[in-house]
């Protein structure tokens, strides 16, 4: 079942998935990336070391989307070795945008090339220069980032940008456990949710044909996708529950049979559930996971 289930990915666009939550305070800015990386988990890194040169204005790597207003390029500074992503300018302006995967709430880079400025979709802004000592910036919040933008007008021509070491991840909140996220459709507001074998989304069944099945007992699996932690696909099942509610707040066990990785997305992690014989008819439920305690948000499906 976990094999079929990373087939979902080839036949998903993430770019429309988004993740609903409640958002509050303002994004903290930090220049230090060792306190940066304090204040954040999950951290996954992209240090432009591996993988082609792009040569282009839009270009991907593990799902996050880069785009230039002149072609981008990557490569090795001063026969370093150490490779780094370069966006051209335009002459009148700089400018880079990087949209993160969902549910990001903690992302930091390091920008070599100054005065540029660095904001971020929750407002902030930071304006760089050669003498802040620190080619480093950090924003970690509890609201989703859902971008980058590292941006010059000033003066003209202005210089390319040039970045490294783009970290994202999420937001650590004292001594507890990673909370779950479930992804939801940005266009329907409904669960990121598909039947592990055939693919296809939702309304579901609790049946299934042979045909559409891995194994002799006709039931039906649905996989949900997940942020801001990391499964050990060995071991992590037994610390794993899933729950749906009804129209009527009655509450259904989920059994988990899977959990694991999502094919070419380092951070997107899956959850594998059976369908109990319960829910046939059951319509609109709510849907949450729960790892190591920690609940996620709710997310809506539908079982004819």
């Amino acid at each position: 079942m976990p094999l079929a289930a990373k087939r979902v990915l080839s036949f998903v666009s993430l770019s429309l998935f988004c993740l609903f939550s409640a958002s509050s305070a303002d994004a903290t800015i930090f220049r230090d990336r060792a306190a940066f990386e304090a204040a954040a988990q999950n951290l996954r890194t992209i240090d432009f070391d591996t993988g082609e040169r792009p040569n282009t204005v839009v270009f991907e790597v593990d799902g996050i989307r880069f785009r230039g207003l002149s072609f981008l390029d990557i490569f090795s500074v001063n026969g370093s070795g150490d490779r780094k992503l370069f966006a051209g300018t335009v002459g009148e302006i700089t400018r880079l945008d990087i949209y993160l995967p969902p549910g990001t709430t903690a992302v930091g880079l390091d920008q070599f090339s100054r005065p540029m400025e660095i904001l971020a979709s929750t407002g902030e802004k930071v304006s760089m220069a050669a003498a802040d000592g620190s080619d480093f910036v950090g924003f970690v919040s509890d609201q989703p980032i859902a971008s980058l933008t590292v941006t010059l007008d000033f003066p003209e021509p202005t210089p390319d940008a040039l970045v490294d070491n783009l970290t994202y991840g999420q937001r650590r909140a004292g001594n507890e456990p990673p909370k779950p996220l479930l992804l939801a459709d940005a266009t329907t507001a409904r669960a990121a949710a598909f039947e592990s074998v055939g693919l296809t989304p939702e309304p579901f069944d609790v049946n299934t044909p042979a045909t559409r099945n891995l194994v002799n007992d006709g039931r039906t699996r649905v996989t949900l996708l997940v942020v801001g932690l990391k499964f050990d696909p060995a071991s992590d099942v037994p610390f794993v529950t899933a729950r749906a509610v009804d129209a009527q707040q009655n509450t259904y066990d989920l059994p988990v049979e899977s959990v694991g990785g999502a094919k070419n997305f380092t951070w997107l992690a899956q959850v594998t559930v059976l369908l109990p014989t319960q829910l046939s008819g059951a319509g609109d439920l709510n849907v949450s996971v729960t790892v190591r305690g920690a609940e996620s948000n709710k997310v809506t499906l539908r079982v004819n």
